[in-house]
């Protein structure tokens, strides 16, 4: 009886081993990411004003994916141990949607899709985590949370440049700008 007990008990350690096994090779990233970002200089923008002659700057995806970057790398580490290793947005209009490499504790890399939703809300603009997914399945809100990330755009303006209004297209946004702040 006693050794039919350690067959079974043996059994169900090697199979939920496996199981284990099987889920953390299905949650690993198929990609490989980072968190290195440009500085975006302000001196090409006002170049952009000139050269269109509006009072308007167009940040593209690829800007957009340094400015959150810098942020991401800034706030790398997570609540319940997970930690932000790389990451690729992609702008859909007023929404962000990020491929990310995170690390839970320290051990198990895990690649996921945090979607965020773009607001103005004078002076900044506001990057607001939605949810969070790994592959095709919801994580819990309260496993994955971030704050909202804000921009203060003004600050990267020259003093006599304000914000007017800022508009999301698919695949840019559109800063308008208003003389004197």
């Amino acid at each position: 009886m006693l050794k039919k007990f350690f067959i079974f008990a043996i059994v169900v350690v090697i199979i939920l081993t496996a199981a284990l096994a099987i889920a953390v090779r299905h949650v690993r990233p198929t990609e490989t990411l980072n968190l290195e970002y440009k500085e975006i200089t302000v001196s090409s923008k006002i170049a952009d004003i000139v050269k269109n002659r509006k009072l308007e700057v167009q940040l593209t995806e690829q800007d957009l994916n340094d400015v959150v970057k810098k942020q991401l790398s800034a706030h790398q580490v997570l609540p319940n141990d997970f930690r932000i290793e790389g990451a690729k947005l992609t702008l859909q209009g007023s929404n962000l949607v990020a491929d990310v490499n995170v690390r839970w504790r320290e051990k198990i890399p895990i690649g996921a899709q945090m979607m965020f939703t773009l607001a103005w809300n004078p002076p900044n603009l506001v990057v607001q985590h939605r949810n969070t997914s790994i592959k095709g399945m919801q994580v819990p809100s309260e496993w994955v949370q971030l704050a909202p990330i804000e921009l203060p755009i003004e600050d990267h303006l020259p003093k006599l440049i304000g914000v007017k209004n800022v508009l999301f297209e698919e695949k840019a946004i559109i800063i308008q700008l208003k003389p004197l702040r």
